[in-house]
């Protein structure tokens, strides 16, 4: 069983996440790594939770074990679809392995796609939870229930879920996923906002999605601006773009370019926090992983000259798990988008 321990890194003895798995798998499918495929998907299947879902966090002990703390069983919504659109994707450019049959990336595609349906997606909102752990015990956690991350946004495998998935009634299921979540995402043209904040919070009174004042999870600072979550957001809608021609998301996509490139006054050197209201920067550093979504908006719009100094600024920065992961699945995805339709 194969995984890459980091060198360094603030979360103990953590050697991985739901996250970077996705990563990882949709770059070694993309880039026709079967044998690294097969064996990042026998990590998968040994750490699904009760949902089968992949736990969140995964840890090694002084002894070399591999386990999964308490906290550590509950799922981050993003993985798993990043997981489910890998699966899926191997059924489609993968034949028989020696480890798994072709039948068996799509059945495991299909029973993760539902479980994602059943425990990653609003009941009633049709937008991404944040986890399998969402609940509505408690007024905090019903505000937490209704809300959503931008980063989610991942409308490309929505399209290719409701295309694939063998259950009639599923792929029905992600179509009404797709158009929820853009219905989300375009709420926010007529807000006067020029990015997508790292967070959305459904009002019930109101019935409509806001961006939260201070902290909602993770960040008094970033959780109402593009931060560290939604910097991947452009990048996500923009994928969905590419690969559906759906119109309807270009204005915002427009916006967004705009906002990125002048955000800082110094492009492409995207600063790492934005004001989600004026576009102006609040960090006076930049990052790969604001660079590269920007840079691919840049592209997908046919702004060349723009995305042809993010590629070149992308060069400069310094290596990080997050910023790198990020630029490579973008340049896998750009190259590979057929693969979604």
């Amino acid at each position: 069983m194969l995984f890459l321990k980091p060198s360094q890194g603030d979360n103990g003895n953590a050697i991985t996440c739901s996250e970077a798995h996705g990563y990882a798998m949709l770059i070694s499918v993309m880039h026709r790594n079967q044998p690294d495929f097969d064996q990042l998907l026998r990590f998968f299947l040994a750490f699904r939770n009760d949902h089968s879902l992949m736990k969140w966090q995964v840890k090694q002990d002084s002894h070399r074990g591999i386990y999964c703390d308490d906290d550590g069983q509950t799922s981050a919504t993003d993985g798993d679809i990043d997981v489910a659109t890998a699966l899926f994707l191997a059924g489609k450019v993968f034949a028989d392995s020696p480890v798994f049959s072709n039948s068996a990336y799509w059945t495991e595609g299909n029973r993760l796609a539902s479980a994602i349906l059943r425990y990653e997606i609003h009941p009633r909102l049709g937008t991404p939870l944040l986890g399998d752990w969402a609940n509505e015990d408690g007024a905090e956690n019903v505000k937490l229930y209704n809300s959503t991350r931008t980063s989610d946004f991942i409308l490309s495998s929505f399209l290719l879920f409701h295309r694939v998935v063998a259950d009639a009634g599923e792929r029905s299921r992600w179509q009404w996923v797709i158009e929820s979540t853009l219905s989300a995402a375009l709420s926010q043209l007529h807000r006067g906002v020029l990015l997508l904040p790292d967070f959305l919070v459904f009002n019930l009174r109101t019935n409509q999605w806001e961006v939260p004042h201070g902290k909602l999870l993770e960040s008094e600072k970033g959780d109402g601006q593009m931060s560290w979550n939604a910097c991947r957001t452009p990048w996500r809608l923009a994928h969905y773009y590419a690969a559906s021609g759906d119109q309807r998301i270009r204005p915002l996509l427009e916006r967004m370019r705009e906002a990125l490139v002048r955000a800082s006054g110094k492009w492409p050197a995207v600063p790492a926090g934005i004001d989600i209201r004026t576009g102006r920067g609040l960090e006076d550093y930049s990052d790969r992983a604001f660079i590269a979504p920007a840079g691919y908006v840049c592209h997908v719009l046919g702004d060349t000259s723009s995305f042809q100094q993010a590629v070149t600024a992308l060069n400069d920065e310094e290596p990080s798990y997050f910023g790198d992961s990020i630029d490579l699945v973008i340049a896998e995805q750009a190259s590979h988008t057929e693969l979604f339709r």
